[in-house]
């Protein structure tokens, strides 16, 4: 592969560069070293001036980092040197089909996960507090109220997160000695 060095860059440091340079290099093969010194190589797939950024093709790699329809976007900003060119360009593949509702409901879930973990963690709380809850939400439906967890709705732990700190209404009774019960053992686990 010929190689030759690029007469214009726009760097990290925001030098201007020639824009029509880099719409000249769309198609060739392109080793950049970035900002955090990774170096990146693949054809350029595109440049789009409104972003600022370029495209690259990696699938065109040595077979080691090579990965089918692998595409890179990276800020022109963030290129810190072109250390080569090829100076032939190569016919470029269309990009594959993104499976959009596949893509919505990974992030529906991914969306639920975080929302889930978050309303698991207790705002201004003690980590003891945080650790009695985490213990608990492992066999029974816990939430937390403000400071109070509530577990299975009915039971209310007030601070400091002791037995004596659960109530309950008079129909709960069961559930209560059933909650005082892992609770006495969560507190135990957290004494050692």
């Amino acid at each position: 592969m010929d190689e030759t060095k690029p007469k214009t860059v726009t760097t990290a440091k925001g030098h201007a560069a020639n824009k029509k340079s880099l719409e000249s290099l769309v198609g060739k093969t392109i080793k950049l070293k970035l900002t955090s010194d990774e170096q990146v190589e693949g054809a350029i797939y595109t440049y789009d001036k409104i972003t600022n950024c370029i495209a690259l093709d990696c699938s065109q790699g040595t077979s080691a980092t090579r990965r089918m329809g692998s595409y890179r976007i990276i800020k022109i900003s963030y290129i810190k040197e072109i250390v080569s060119v090829s100076s032939e360009k190569k016919q470029l593949n269309e990009p594959s089909y993104l499976p959009v509702d596949r893509l919505r409901v990974r992030e529906r879930e991914a969306i639920d996960r975080l929302e889930n973990k978050i309303s698991k963690m207790g705002v201004g709380v003690t980590q003891e507090a945080q650790d009695i809850f985490n213990g608990l939400s492992k066999t029974l439906p816990c939430r937390w109220a403000k400071d109070t967890i509530v577990v299975m709705d009915e039971i209310l732990i007030v601070p400091p997160y002791r037995v004596e700190d659960c109530k309950a209404n008079s129909t709960s009774s069961a559930s209560l000695a059933r909650v005082k019960k892992v609770l006495e053992g969560e507190r135990r686990k957290l004494e050692k």
